[in-house]
């Protein structure tokens, strides 16, 4: 029994016994070598790029929010829906104009399909009704909140896409998205014109 313990301490991990009672040590350097390429490869390719695309994806998610969001506040200042009133511009092409500066202001981002309505909810129901042309009666806000709701198809691209058999938004393709914003009307009357 005693000699089964001091045999069993004698042996450390990483000592090999030989045949002819010797012991030798296994160098432990060898198989880092071995495996830092695959640990590399790894750390950048699948964790560290697919991670800088989508946060350089989202980063540009979030000015694509802020430019619609402008995009809503300016058309809901607007003097009127669609037609220029006093060398001032209209509710559609204020909107259409911020989301174009947007738009430009930054790289890999894309803005189609800007749509700009008025909607119409009723005080007393809920009920919401959304017109993409004018008003054909004057505005009554006793019954009525109106609101410019400005929405587009938006896309941000990742900062290097990464090849790969199956498109992944955010890291090998664009991320594609509805963006929609809204704003109560600061001149109802003018949404007739």
């Amino acid at each position: 029994m005693k000699f089964k313990a001091k045999a069993l301490t004698e042996l450390s991990v990483g000592s090999l016994p030989r045949v002819g009672g010797c012991r030798r040590r296994r160098p432990g350097r060898g198989s880092l070598l071995a495996e830092l390429p695959i640990v590399l490869w790894i750390l950048f390719v699948v964790i560290a790029f697919p991670l800088l695309n989508l946060t350089a994806a989202f980063l540009r998610c979030s000015f694509l929010y802020a430019g619609i969001h402008m995009a809503s506040f300016s058309a809901a200042r607007a003097g009127s829906f669609l037609a220029p009133v006093d060398g001032h511009p209209s509710a559609v092409t204020e909107a259409q104009s911020k989301l174009q500066n947007a738009k430009n202001a930054f790289s890999g981002i894309d803005v189609e399909n800007i749509k700009t309505e008025i909607l119409i909810t009723n005080i007393d129901t809920q009920s919401t009704v959304a017109r993409l042309s004018p008003l054909t009666d004057p505005a009554d806000v006793s019954v009525n909140t109106y609101q410019i709701q400005v929405s587009a198809r938006c896309s941000a691209s990742p900062l290097v896409p990464i090849p790969s058999p199956i498109p992944i938004a955010g890291v090998s393709a664009p991320l594609v998205f509805d963006m929609t914003a809204r704003q109560y009307c600061e001149n109802p009357q003018g949404l007739t014109m």
